[in-house]
């Protein structure tokens, strides 16, 4: 737990969102390098995703030890790693990082918006309803077809974290979509939200955003136009730019004209 603790210290002075409740998720779904110098001061995180690919996330240097190498080493041994477990090594890049990554070998897939808004409280839609435990299977099952990989085990978390922003749609008893979210630091992430169409991404974000009280934050993909415009109108407002890239390929791994919403840059 302590290493937890000086996990979110080091998100904390970076001004990210995670907690102590995703840092226990990310070293339970995989594998956390840290460095440490009587206290933890660098970190990294490859999280395998089954057999195809795993997540770089959570390179972290607190400031008095940045400009040494650090992040730079702990890139290249969660590239080596990968390669090990002979995985796609995948990330989301803010800005400054793309251009550290493009001469390693990435290869851009989509760009990616983090929104975020204060108090947003719409009613909820027609046609969506809550979640269950007993749906957790089946949209398991979908997701599956949609992210690349099986990650019942990270969806099912999830649920656990925010179950009353978790939701599905259904249409003649087939899934069309869900939306899950979690709390987080500074603000409650939503996602990750797959649909069917942009309709039905907007009617389950909608739903995930009713009544809700707080700030929110969430990672959309750009090339959904339409979601942009109703997040704009929304009241949301653009934070920063990510980039989804993959390592020696430019072959997207999961489905972009249905994934809305990631699940966040640190968990794929």
């Amino acid at each position: 737990m302590a290493e937890v603790d000086e996990a979110v210290a080091l998100n904390v002075e970076a001004g990210w969102n995670q907690n102590a409740a995703d840092w226990q998720l990310m070293l339970e779904m995989g594998e956390g390098t840290g460095v440490r110098e009587r206290e933890l001061v660098a970190s990294s995180m490859l999280l395998p995703h089954g057999d195809r690919f795993a997540w770089i996330a959570m390179i972290l240097v607190t400031a008095r030890w940045q400009r040494k190498g650090l992040a730079s080493q702990l890139m290249h041994r969660c590239i080596a790693r990968a390669e090990e477990l002979n995985l796609v090594a995948g990330l989301d890049a803010t800005e400054a990082g793309r251009k550290v990554y493009l001469p390693l070998g990435f290869e851009d897939i989509y760009a990616l918006t983090r929104w975020q808004a204060e108090d947003i409280k719409l009613g909820l839609p027609d046609g969506v309803r809550p979640m269950l435990v007993a749906d957790l299977d089946a949209v398991a099952a979908w997701d599956a077809r949609i992210f690349g990989a099986a990650r019942p085990g990270l969806l099912t978390h999830l649920h656990g974290r925010c179950p009353e922003r978790a939701f599905v749609l259904q249409r003649d008893g087939a899934l069309q979509g869900f939306v899950l979210a979690r709390d987080g630091r500074q603000a409650t992430q939503i996602g990750p939200l797959s649909a069917e169409s942009e309709a039905d991404a907007q009617a389950l974000l909608q739903a995930a955003l009713a009544d809700h009280g707080g700030p929110v934050f969430l990672d959309a993909a750009d090339h959904h136009k339409n979601l942009a415009r109703w997040l704009a109108a929304a009241g949301f407002s653009k934070q920063r730019g990510y980039m989804r890239m993959l390592l020696g390929t430019e072959t997207p791994i999961d489905d972009p004209a249905r994934v809305f919403l990631i699940a966040g840059p640190e968990l794929g």
